[in-house]
């Protein structure tokens, strides 16, 4: 064979026997192959999972803002409810007084009197069962809170306090009982916008959520339209003026879902008028074939009527987040409404099996629609919603609002959902229980000294400890004294100027 067959058949021979040839060079494909393979399958699981997250979420979401929406309408339906109950027991008095039975007028009264609370937390007992039918269960934090209000109303009659008078004999006891009772079938929705007799009324930047949302977010304009001069001229905690003292109580109303009324002794307001609107309701409802006497108008009684105002005077004051001109005269009116939120936490399959990418899951900043994550659980849902009961009475062919006679009488006939900050109480946050939590507990001692009083658990308390850098203020100076800074207001209304997070 000649040298250069010979080296073809050495070649060929390589070739076909490579394989065999070089065992270590076909082991090292085999493995990075095996390797890759794995890492395809773990990126595979990730994502598997996290779309079984993200649909978990996604769902759970849906169902929160279903149970907290159904809610605040079954609430606000007692509300309206509740409402025309006591107007139509207005008429059922002034016809008591027309055949001059004062007593049974008397009686009436204090009928009033009770519903004032029963309906309210009839329509917090309703939106629990809304809530639960749309698969949102008791939460133990809710439920916990209101039990210890219920231990707290107790207080309200001690002999040794007597902090709040009481509406009726024996409101106390049956108000602590009532919502004993709620809590004891699990609290599922938390009524958000309940205010407490201890509660203030008093605008106050420690008390705004709104504040530190705007330091969290860096917002400069909110400080830009709120109070460009502290951002200014801010040195410490001692520039703060003191946290406001409790209003004194109308204790004439629920503290949950609180119909904004006040009984008040008088002659008939609006005289011949009013006798002619109740006798004309009266019709209508059916209460009675006998008619209300003019003589009415002009017997001193005890009425039931509203402490209301319009939703037009709180634009300038709690940044109403609707254009006065954009509400009909007929329903301008901000009294009884329900703000309820709903906390749920869904399934989480990832942190468990990937708890390394468990940070980037987190959300920090708390709003009233939100998504948080915590580190021992799957991570929090939030869901806010409001609504109120809605109706108008007919001057002949002119609607007005239901106040427009002073005393209440019947009018409502529809409940709506409407935006958050449009609700009366609604930057409480009752059932915010960190931003209560704070504001009990954590804001008294940083008014007395500082960062020091701070918890470092707490988000408001972070909020508070950026704020006091001054490096942070300087940038939001630094920010606003840029003459192309974009804070102006736009057409849709005050609201953040910029339009309101919360609403429907």
């Amino acid at each position: 064979m000649t040298p250069s067959l010979q080296s073809h058949h050495r070649a060929y021979g390589y070739v076909m026997l490579g394989q065999s040839a070089t065992p270590a060079t076909g082991q090292s494909t085999a493995g990075q192959t095996m390797i890759f393979m794995i890492m395809a399958l773990i990126i595979l699981a990730v994502v598997i999972v996290w779309i079984f997250d993200v649909h978990t979420v996604l769902h759970l979401k849906a169902r929160t803002q279903n149970a907290g929406d159904a809610a605040a309408l079954a609430a606000a339906r007692w509300q309206g409810i509740s409402l025309n109950l006591i107007g139509d027991l207005n008429i059922l008095q002034a016809l008591a007084l027309s055949r001059g039975d004062t007593a049974a007028a008397a009686q009436i009264t204090d009928v009033q009197a009770r519903l004032c609370f029963v309906g309210p937390l009839v329509g917090l007992l309703a939106s629990q069962q809304a809530a639960k039918n749309n698969r949102v269960y008791a939460n133990p934090d809710y439920t916990a809170n209101l039990i210890a209000h219920a231990d707290l109303v107790l207080s309200y009659y001690a002999a040794d306090t007597n902090r709040f008078p009481e509406p009726y004999a024996g409101a106390w006891s049956e108000y602590s009982g009532m919502l004993a009772n709620i809590a004891g079938q699990g609290v599922a929705a938390g009524p958000d916008n309940t205010w407490y007799y201890t509660d203030s009324t008093d605008s106050h930047w420690l008390l705004s959520r709104n504040f530190y949302e705007a330091v969290a977010g860096l917002d400069w304009c909110w400080f830009y339209w709120h109070g460009l001069t502290t951002l200014q001229s801010y040195a410490d905690y001692q520039y703060w003026p003191g946290l406001p003292a409790a209003d004194p109580a109308n204790t004439h109303n629920c503290e949950v879902f609180g119909l904004g009324l006040l009984p008040f002794t008088t002659i008939l307001p609006g005289g011949a008028e009013t006798v002619a609107r109740m006798n004309r309701l009266r019709a209508e409802r059916a209460l009675s074939t006998d008619t209300i006497s003019n003589e009415v108008a002009g017997i001193t009684n005890t009425w039931y009527g509203y402490a209301w105002t319009s939703w037009s005077a709180l634009a300038p004051a709690n940044d109403f987040p609707i254009l006065p001109l954009q509400v009909k005269p007929e329903y301008d009116y901000a009294g009884a409404d329900a703000v309820i939120r709903v906390e749920a936490q869904p399934d989480s399959r990832l942190p468990a099996a990937f708890p390394s990418i468990q940070p980037f899951l987190i959300r920090s900043s708390p709003s009233a629609t939100r998504l948080t994550q915590s580190a021992a659980a799957g991570g929090t849902v939030t869901w806010t919603a409001a609504a109120k009961p809605f109706g108008y009475l007919t001057n002949d062919t002119i609607r007005v609002r239901p106040d427009a006679y002073a005393i209440v009488l019947p009018a409502f006939q529809n409940v709506r959902l409407i935006p958050v900050d449009a609700a009366t109480g609604s930057n409480i946050g009752a059932y915010d229980l960190d931003w209560r939590r704070h504001t009990q507990d954590h804001l008294p001692t940083y008014m007395q000294s500082g960062q020091a009083g701070l918890e470092a658990d707490c988000w408001y308390c972070q909020q508070l400890q950026t704020w006091e850098d001054p490096a942070f203020r300087q940038q939001g100076i630094d920010w606003l004294n840029d003459t192309n800074h974009p804070c102006i207001p736009p057409a849709g209304g005050p609201g953040e100027h910029g339009g309101t997070r919360r609403g429907h």
